[in-house]
C-alpha cells in the first residue's frame, strides 16, 4: 500500500497542514485535520534522512530536490492552493531559499514546550492515526522521551534528539485547538480553580497559545 492508493478529495470535513523542520536534517510532514472532535491523520513524511541501526542517515537529496519532492507530493492534496505554506519555527533560515522551489515557511510563535504538551494530549487521547506507509515518524514517536526531573523552569521538556519529522508534526498540531474532550480532560489551572471558587462571571478568554484554525 502506498500514498498514491488514497482516494482523493478528503471530505470537506478535514483541514490539510504542513509542518516543516529545517537545519542539515530536513523533514516535513502532511497531516489532515477533522474537526468535531479534532483527529490528525498523518498522511506523508518528507525527510532527507532514514535510520539505519538506529542512528540517522542523511539521504543523497540536495535542499532543492528535497523542498521539490515535497511540495509536488502535497501538491496532489492541495491541487487549488494558491501557495503551500508550512508551519516552522521562526528562527529558520531557509525561509528565503525555500520560497524559491515553491514552499512558504510560516513561522511558528508556539514554543517548544507548548507544542510537545498538544501533540502529547493527542497521541495519549487517541487522537492520531498513522498512514501504514509511514517509517520515520513511528520510530521517532516510539523513542521520545523525557527527563524524570523537571528543570529549574519546572518543565519536563522533551529531550531534543532525532526527532526533525516529529518536530514538524508538533508544528501542526499547535495551530489546531484541543477538541472537547481533551480539554475536558486537561487539569483544572489555578486561575479558573479561583473564578470558581469565589463565584466570579466566568472569564471568555481564547486559548492563544494554541493558535487560530
Amino acid at each position: 500500500m502506498t500514498p498514491d492508493d488514497l482516494r482523493l478529495p478528503l471530505p470537506p470535513s478535514y483541514a490539510i497542514l504542513l509542518g516543516a523542520d529545517t537545519g542539515t536534517f530536513m523533514s516535513a510532514v502532511l497531516v489532515a485535520v477533522s474537526s468535531d472532535p479534532y483527529e490528525a491523520l498523518v498522511l506523508e513524511e518528507f525527510p532527507n534522512y532514514r535510520y539505519v541501526s538506529g542512528e540517522l542517515e542523511l539521504l543523497d537529496l540536495s535542499v532543492p530536490e528535497w523542498a521539490r519532492r515535497a511540495v509536488e507530493r502535497a501538491r496532489r492534496y492541495l491541487p487549488d492552493r494558491a501557495r503551500l505554506a508550512a508551519w516552522a519555527d521562526p528562527n529558520t533560515q531557509f525561509r528565503a531559499e525555500l520560497a524559491h522551489y515553491g514552499l512558504m515557511l510560516q513561522p511558528n510563535p508556539i514554543g517548544l514546550v507548548t507544542r510537545v504538551e498538544v501533540a502529547r494530549e493527542y497521541v495519549q487521547a487517541g487522537r492520531v492515526w498513522l498512514a501504514p506507509w509511514l517509517q520515520v515518524l513511528p520510530y521517532e514517536l516510539e523513542i521520545a522521551c523525557w527527563p524524570d526531573e523537571a528543570n529549574s523552569a519546572g518543565r519536563y521538556e522533551r529531550v531534543k534528539r532525532q526527532d526533525h519529522t516529529l518536530d514538524a508534526f508538533e508544528h501542526v498540531l499547535s495551530r489546531r485547538p484541543r477538541s472537547r474532550r481533551l480539554r475536558a480532560a486537561t487539569a483544572e489551572s489555578f486561575l479558573d480553580r479561583m473564578l470558581r471558587e469565589h463565584g466570579r462571571p466566568r472569564l471568555s478568554v481564547a486559548d492563544t497559545h494554541l493558535g487560530p484554525l
